[in-house]
């Protein structure tokens, strides 16, 4: 992942040989006493994030198990080349006999290839799972007092499921037990439910996350053993798009100020709001896991996710970027209100799109959203920058990417042009056909006229009385319904004007700057026609 290493939120890079034994045919496991834990199947990847060395999940806090019922811990013990070695990742409880985790927490390192399930057990209703750990190997599998542990019967994966050093994509397991957990307050065991299909939360939205992994970010530190928590905030721009590349819609971009989830925590859920519902999985983030970096989970709002949760071994693929959004403009450098066109660039999935542009700046307010590609600029933003992001989604989910970033916004200076091309009159019906344009294309608005002179009674003068008539005079001025013929060509036409006046044809023309073109006019004066003479 361009030179930075990642590596995953479970511990497994230490191999550790652990004093355990296998018992029964049914490889029952005999988990043993070792704080150190092995590391998980990814490459470098700080499956779950920190850099300094600081308490909790880093930069989290000690919780309660009751404060998180659905989080559970999963124990691997594996045979391998002589040695035994333990794996521990979170999971969320889905109902009495299934568990959510990630896909690498169950597959040998760096490989896809799933260990056998009866190498894992689950432990549910703990709020500290070292005295699990420790006493396994003399007290069997029996949890800590008030917790529950199961074995695990059966795996499945997602069928997309990648993971290597440049691509870790749908990254989801689900575990089936071989005995049911009593879910119930006194027990501190409750499953969580998911969000809905679709519902990514946008950046920004806070989500919290909970787990047993390593509360420091050192490669030799280990985890305590104990729940810890924190909040983290839903992400997005060039840094997270660095991390997650191709693969944002199943991805969900987050990070923390002053905390992080680290080895161990992988497969532990993001939750949203309260009542909380689950819209995350922890899954993986930049080596020694650094606050205020982002991290990436999966994202279960995502079909191609959500459907493989619920039982679909062929859900729908989501939509992938395969060449960058574009943003083009009229001229050398883009002016304000002429109109900006954001081509989408390609997409596999045939998705639908829609189009948001905004200001590149740290505010990133949203100009305008929806299916218009199309967005002219406003005065207030000359100065400024625009960037295009494209959404592009379908049944498996949606992704979103960013055009290049414009360059900065300049003044109107160039009025717009108007010009008469013919004027034809016939009795007194005129038509009237002009063009009117804007050099740098900025959208314009045209009003045609005709003005002649009328006679009116004149109006009567204060104080003064006399017998003889007066005669007035006045202008009076129409407006024209004008109407488009093409770009730049239009028409207007009028009847019932009078003869013998001299009619003034004119067109104004504005563009959205407030620019006017020079007056265009054209005159005319209409004759009667003479009286055809009759026969004798």
């Amino acid at each position: 992942m361009n030179s930075i290493s990642l590596s995953t939120r479970l511990p497994r890079s230490s191999v550790v040989v652990l004093i355990a034994c296998v018992a029964t045919l049914a490889l029952v496991l005999a988990l043993c006493a070792q704080s150190a834990l092995a590391t998980s199947s990814q490459p470098d990847v700080a499956f779950a994030g920190s850099a300094p060395i600081i308490p909790y999940i880093i930069g989290g806090s000690e919780s309660s198990i009751s404060q998180f019922p659905w989080q559970v811990l999963v124990v691997g013990l594996h045979e391998s080349e002589g040695e035994i070695l333990e794996t521990s990742c979170g999971g969320s409880i889905l109902d009495p006999t299934h568990i959510l985790t990630a896909a690498h927490c169950v597959d040998h390192k760096d490989t896809t290839t799933q260990y056998e399930a009866n190498e894992f057990v689950v432990l549910a209703g703990a709020s500290d799972v070292q005295a699990f750990k420790e006493d396994l190997f003399f007290k069997g599998i029996e949890p800590p007092p008030g917790a529950q542990a199961a074995l695990v019967a059966g795996i499945r994966t997602h069928p997309y499921y990648v993971t290597s050093q440049t691509e870790i994509k749908d990254d989801v397991a689900v575990l089936s037990l071989a005995s049911p957990l009593e879910l119930s307050p006194s027990r501190n065991t409750a499953s969580i439910p998911l969000v809905a299909n679709g519902a990514t939360p946008p950046p920004g939205t806070t989500l919290s996350v909970s787990g047993y992994g390593k509360e420091q970010g050192a490669e030799s530190a280990g985890a305590t053993g104990k729940l810890n928590s924190t909040n983290l905030s839903v992400s997005g721009g060039n840094s997270c798009q660095a991390l997650v590349k191709s693969n944002e819609p199943v991805l969900l971009c987050v990070e923390g100020a002053g905390s992080s989830t680290c080895q161990g925590d992988s497969g532990s859920p993001l939750t949203e709001g309260s009542p909380a519902v689950q819209v995350g999985i922890v899954d993986f983030g930049l080596a020694g896991c650094p606050i205020g970096r982002p991290e990436a989970s999966t994202n279960i709002a995502a079909g191609e996710i959500r459907d493989f949760i619920e039982g679909n071994e062929s859900p729908p693929v989501a939509p992938r970027e395969v060449s960058p959004p574009t943003v083009k403009w009229f001229g050398s450098s883009p002016v304000a209100f002429v109109p900006l066109t954001c081509e989408a660039g390609a997409w596999s999935g045939s998705p639908s799109l829609a189009y948001t542009f905004q200001p590149e700046s740290a505010s990133a307010q949203t100009l305008q959203n929806g299916p218009s590609n199309v967005f002219a600029p406003a005065g207030g933003l000359v100065g400024a920058s625009v960037v295009c992001v494209v959404q592009a989604s379908n049944a498996g989910g949606t992704s979103t990417a960013r055009s290049q970033t414009t360059p900065a916004i300049v003044a109107d200076t160039t009025p717009p042009n108007a010009a008469i091309g013919s004027l034809k009159c016939h009795l007194q019906s005129c038509v009237l056909s002009f063009a009117a344009w804007d050099p740098n294309g900025v959208a314009v608005s045209v009003q045609p006229t005709v003005a002649y002179t009328v006679t009116i009674k004149c109006p009567k003068r204060k104080g003064k009385q006399t017998s003889r008539k007066r005669i007035c005079h006045t202008t009076k001025t129409s407006r024209l319904a004008a109407k488009t013929l093409s770009a730049g060509s239009f028409r207007a036409s009028v009847s019932r004007l009078p003869y013998g006046e001299k009619l003034t044809f004119a067109v104004a023309v504005v563009n959205a700057a407030g620019l006017k073109a020079k007056p265009a006019s054209a005159h005319t004066t209409l004759r009667k026609p003479k009286p055809k003479k009759g026969k004798r």
